[in-house]
């Protein structure tokens, strides 16, 4: 099989570091457009950015943050389809390439970093598989978020797979022979399939190519794999194909998680096992009780909450971080306290759709380890 045309494809996000946090502010965070497909991409590039810095500018922003992220601009639009970067007093923090464009540009300055627009995109990068095959083989691809994609091809043997039918008594026996080497082949791919998922753990395994082909390797596959699979129908005959449809399953798979992340919340709000609204969560947090922040950043424009030095030192008010031993609460964003407060306990934040029904009107909640 040919290899597919997916060099283009944007580096993986990377971890945040703590600096990030911990860098005294101002700092800078912004998330720009950067669509490659569009006529003069570079220049449009340019005067979002313009735009933004403007923006910034007035907003107070240091000189060497956005000298850092001015660096980042040119050809940008080749690395991917956006560019999130956080810059401190002291040069860039962290730069990471999105394989898709935010609902809107964003740019902001504050004591602490913006990270929601990079939550967003970046809960939807799951791990996954897609695999195209035919009656010769397959190519495979594992999409990592935390690492570069892994490219690998199975191919078989081509002796007898034609079934052109060579006439008279020996018809059925040629034909049987194809159907005995695309299985044959169909092992080796499920062979192939099976070492993958175990080796990189996916949330869904993408399969399309030859009725046939696909066929087989259903009935190859163990079960831990099969239950993973789902079939693309349609004219999938090439692996960039496959990977373009494979984005709309990923982010069906993403919702769903959003889905029982709520189911998860409505249930332990009486057990005790959820908390709902800004004091609230921001404790839970500050005690470490917090095992997943919902977060609804559409509700929480406005409002502020109050952090310390340490990662963790969170709160409502300054008075509640003064009576907790905190000398000089800073305030910022509530969005911003609580996903350097998250950060810091090692709790993840699911960021919500807008208007989410159960977040109304508090914006924030959290799930619990313990009560």
């Amino acid at each position: 099989m040919n290899s597919p045309a997916v060099s283009n494809r944007p580096p993986p996000v990377l971890a945040v570091p703590v600096e990030v946090f911990t860098t005294p502010g101002p700092v800078v965070s912004v998330c720009l457009t950067t669509e490659s497909a569009l006529p003069q991409a570079a220049q449009r590039v340019a005067l979002r950015w313009k735009t933004l810095r403007a923006q910034l500018v007035t907003g107070g922003a240091p000189q060497a943050a956005l000298t850092a992220i001015d660096s980042l601009i040119d050809g940008s639009y080749i690395a991917g389809e956006a560019l999130f970067a956080v810059a401190g007093p002291d040069g860039l923090l962290y730069s990471a390439h999105l394989p898709e464009p935010p609902e809107t540009d964003s740019a902001h300055v504050g004591p602490l970093p913006h990270l929601v627009p990079l939550l967003a995109a970046t809960q939807t990068l799951l791990p996954h598989l897609v695999v195209v095959t035919d009656r010769l083989g397959a190519e495979l691809i594992a999409v990592l978020p935390d690492g570069p994609d892994e490219h690998s091809e199975v191919d078989g043997d081509e002796l007898h797979i034609t079934r052109s039918a060579p006439g008279g008594w020996s018809q059925r026996r040629f034909q049987q022979r194809a159907e005995n080497r695309w299985e044959a082949n169909a092992r080796e791919v499920s062979d192939a399939l099976s070492r993958l998922v175990d080796a990189t753990s996916p949330r869904l395994v993408v399969v399309s190519g030859d009725v046939r082909a696909v066929q087989f390797l259903r009935e190859h596959v163990p079960a831990r794999v099969a239950e993973l699979l789902t079939e693309v129908q349609g004219d999938y005959s090439t692996l960039d194909e496959a990977l373009h449809r494979s984005r709309q399953l990923v982010a069906e798979v993403a919702a769903d998680d959003t889905a029982a992340l709520l189911s998860d919340y409505r249930r332990g709000c009486p057990e005790g096992l959820a908390v709902t609204g800004p004091d609230e969560t921001l404790a839970a947090l500050h005690a470490g009780q917090v095992d997943t922040v919902l977060l609804d950043p559409t509700r929480t424009v406005g409002h502020t909450a109050w952090f310390g030095p340490a990662l963790a030192r969170v709160g409502p008010t300054p008075e509640a971080l003064r009576a907790g031993g905190v000398h000089d609460p800073q305030p910022a964003p509530l969005a911003d306290v609580v996903v350097r407060a998250a950060a810091a306990t090692a709790a993840t934040v699911r960021i919500m759709p807008a208007g989410t029904p159960e977040l109304a009107p508090a914006s924030v909640a959290a799930l619990l380890r313990y009560p």
